[in-house]
């Protein structure tokens, strides 16, 4: 599933046995079904809950996951307008406008 963030790498080491019971609950999240969401949707979604927590390091970390997964700068775009709708300025300020940067600083996909 890729890299693990420093904070939960931590977890890890200080428990390997939370480490196993949190990759399987990851692996169920993004188990493909016929019915469920788009790896990019997911993706999407996490990138969401984090601007709403004000987690700016996994937002930017599910934004890259969710580009490589096919999002496009369109769909970024609604969600942000979306994320300002709910959150006001504060959310833009605090996250949404780096998510913004760092798809502009990658060039469009």
């Amino acid at each position: 599933m890729g890299s693990v963030p420093v904070p939960i790498a931590a977890m890890f080491a200080m428990d390997p046995e939370f480490a196993g019971h949190y990759t399987d609950i990851r692996e169920l999240i993004y188990r493909e079904r016929p019915d469920g969401l788009s790896l990019e949707v997911k993706e999407l979604i996490l990138v969401l809950l984090d601007i709403c927590v004000s987690n700016k390091d996994g937002a930017l970390n599910h934004l890259r996951a969710a580009q490589r997964a096919g999002l496009t700068k369109t769909q970024l775009q609604e969600m942000l307008l979306e994320a300002f709708l709910v959150l006001g300025v504060s959310g833009w300020g605090k996250v949404g406008h780096h998510l913004w940067t760092e798809w502009d600083s990658e060039g469009d996909r």
